[in-house]
């Protein structure tokens, strides 16, 4: 009977294998021969190198975890650190093809999300008492992520923001600075008037506004700034044209200069 790991490496090399063939396929006719070989190859060797695990589960022995029967023991606390891992991986991809820096940010998200998914499974192995395992969590990991997840809270948004208001028009940015924060004004009447509104609607809510705001500032960097007309240059350029026209037109109304001189006999 084929065990956890060995099931989860076939499943991979079904699925690698899969998508070079499709690959192959689909883009097997394209110009670019020498991509598509790329890719099929890359495809390739990830199943060869999954089929080479599933081998080793599968020789090793693989059967049920001894450690299953303390996974009751032991039960797993809900966290958004897989999600926050996801969209880092999701702008890093964003970022190598739109921008260097929305790349950076989407892998110190990952990192971020690495590390408190790390800390969060090994608090939750402390003990038998969740309520524990959790102040000791946070006693280690609140000195870092109070300030790191203030600042971000603080600077996130407003490089996003700006980055908005520089892409859109000048009537655009003001609406748009008027209808959110019309939005934001009556949430925060909503959670008032509703005090017993229950915690998972506005973490939901919270969380589709972050994301809705991460999309548009990737949107708006992607698009790049508007164009910017400062008056007075132009201005100052059309005074120093007014300026080169008058010298120039005395110059032709004013008497030739001699360079040599003149001998009166």
């Amino acid at each position: 009977m084929l065990g956890i790991a060995s099931r989860y490496f076939a499943g991979r090399v079904a699925l690698a294998t899969a998508a070079a063939v499709a690959l192959g396929l689909f883009t097997g006719m394209d110009g670019n021969g020498h991509i598509v070989m790329f890719g099929t190859i890359v495809l390739g060797t990830a199943a060869a190198a999954f089929a080479l695990l599933a081998g080793l589960a599968l020789s090793l022995g693989d059967g049920d975890s001894i450690d299953r029967e303390r996974a009751h023991s032991h039960p797993a606390t809900p966290a958004w650190w897989p999600i926050m891992g996801a969209i880092g991986l999701g702008i890093l991809m964003v970022g190598l093809v739109v921008d260097g820096f929305i790349a950076i940010v989407g892998v110190a998200t990952m990192l971020v999300s690495a590390v408190e998914w790390t800390f969060s499974a090994w608090s939750e192995h402390l003990s038998q008492d969740q309520e524990a395992n959790a102040i000791e969590r946070k006693r280690i990991m609140a000195p870092f992520e109070i300030p790191l997840y203030g600042g971000i809270a603080i600077a996130l948004p407003v490089v996003l923001v700006s980055r908005i208001f520089l892409t859109s028009s000048k009537n655009g940015a003001s609406w748009f600075a008027i209808i959110v924060s019309s939005v934001i004004l009556g949430f925060a009447f909503v959670v008032y008037a509703k005090p017993d509104l229950r915690r998972a609607i506005v973490a939901s809510v919270l969380v589709l506004g972050g994301l809705a705001l991460i999309v548009g500032g990737i949107a708006a960097t992607a698009r790049g700034e508007r164009d910017f007309h400062h008056h007075g240059d132009d201005k100052h350029h059309d005074d120093e044209g007014h300026h080169e026209d008058e010298h120039h037109s005395s110059d032709e109304h004013s008497a030739p200069t001699l360079d040599a001189a003149v001998v009166i006999r």
